[in-house]
């Protein structure tokens, strides 16, 4: 009987440490599969360009410097929705080139391949948020002379977004495995919609149930906070927070799951 308990902890440890082992070598697979594609140029080309269109903007509009941060940062909250549908569209694209077989037939864990597309567009995801933030940052001091944010507060703006970026990879890379890239496109066109409305009054009490719009609220709380203004917001913050999590928690349980059983889709759009 000890023997027999003795081997199967044993078989427990080699299947976790071949799982692991698994997920790295997916990580490198998605890697090496990405290098030689857009992807990585559109997470560098994107920010560079949107930071070079409001920097020639603010070089002659009327707004305070408070006004212009607050702007950019809002903007950059509202668009990354459907930058991040754009992404995991042409993500998957990948694999509809190998009809999903290095995608779904060579892993023995089953949510590997899935949770290592996710990482990586992640990672990408928060270095293009924080090239956006320090470009910007740096590109309006040597404008202007003025140093509108430190670099901790670029980082802390940066992290405040992508709670949210990291739940709307995993569902546009969802649309895009279950159905296809032209849903994912239009979802994503709805969740940029959503976000700018919910920057307004019409979010209240609404905007904590939609990852698309807790980059621009939990920014513009930010931003409050620091001059001073976010007394109200703060003691909303657990409320809110739970539900974040909340919403968190389901939309994570439920598409691991889901993927447990995926089997492909037919390869049209």
């Amino acid at each position: 009987m000890y023997h027999t308990g003795k081997r199967r902890a044993v078989k427990t440890v080699c299947s976790h440490v071949k799982t692991r082992g698994e997920f790295y070598r997916n990580v490198r697979g998605e890697v090496w599969k990405m290098r030689h594609t857009l992807l990585p140029w559109l997470h560098l080309l994107v920010p560079l360009s949107g930071i070079l269109v409001f920097l020639a903007y603010y070089s002659f509009a009327a707004w305070s410097d408070e006004g212009k941060v607050s702007g950019y940062i809002e903007t950059l909250s509202i668009v990354f929705p459907l930058v991040i549908s754009i992404v995991c569209s042409l993500s998957v694209e990948l694999e509809e080139k190998g009809h999903f077989q290095t995608f779904l037939g060579v892993a023995v864990c089953r949510r590997n391949p899935l949770l290592a597309k996710w990482l990586i567009l992640t990672g990408m995801g928060f270095a293009a948020v924080l090239l956006s933030m320090s470009g910007f940052t740096a590109g309006f001091r040597l404008m202007s002379g003025k140093t509108v944010l430190s670099a901790g507060k670029a980082l802390a703006l940066a992290a405040v977004l992508m709670p949210g970026g990291m739940n709307l990879y995993l569902f546009h890379l969802f649309l895009n495995l279950a159905f296809s890239k032209s849903v994912s496109l239009c979802v994503g066109t709805v969740e940029l919609v959503v976000a700018a409305l919910f920057l307004t009054g019409l979010g209240d009490g609404r905007w904590q149930f939609f990852p698309c719009a807790w980059g621009g609220r939990w920014s513009v709380f930010l931003l409050q906070y620091w001059k001073g203004n976010g007394t109200a917001a703060g003691n909303a913050m657990p409320k809110d927070l739970a539900c974040g999590v909340s919403v968190t928690i389901l939309l994570w349980c439920g598409i691991l799951l889901w993927f447990r059983y995926y089997e492909g889709r037919p390869l049209k759009d």
